[in-house]
């Protein structure tokens, strides 16, 4: 009825224990992982990680860019950045995404330029997104 699930970031492990489901955003949406889930290895795009604990109690964090691997009863997702919902740093957020904005009107950016600040858009995007729906 539960699984392993183990939230990792460079600097270190942000969550692990029994879960009875996971909500995370792919790059294909919203998916939710149960119990024996189907074998899966997938992106992950900034969004919400909701986890619901083997006790009944839910934890919600903004994630960022990373990899969701799903192997029958452990989960394991590696991620850049996690963020409590009401420890977003909105000021840092608005003006990530405007850099983001004005560097992409820049006709002349390489197409490594124009992928680093389309995903730091969809990242700063998401994360304000994520903070003032918690408010």
């Amino acid at each position: 009825m539960y699984y392993r699930l183990d939230v990792v970031t460079p600097t270190g492990s942000v969550f692990s224990g029994d879960v009875y489901q996971t909500v995370i955003t792919t790059a294909d949406g919203e998916i939710g992982i149960l119990e024996n889930h189907m074998l899966l290895l997938t992106n992950i795009t900034p969004g919400k990680l909701r986890i619901e604990k083997a006790d009944g109690e839910v934890k919600e964090f903004a994630v960022t860019y990373g990899v969701l691997d799903v192997r029958g009863d452990k989960v394991i997702a590696l991620v850049e950045e996690v963020f409590e919902l009401d420890k977003i740093n909105v000021e840092n957020e608005k003006k990530l995404l405007e850099e983001a904005n004005q560097k992409l009107q820049n006709e002349n950016l390489s197409e490594e330029e124009k992928e680093h600040y389309e995903k730091q858009r969809l990242r700063s995007q998401a994360l304000l997104d994520l903070a003032s729906a918690k408010v």
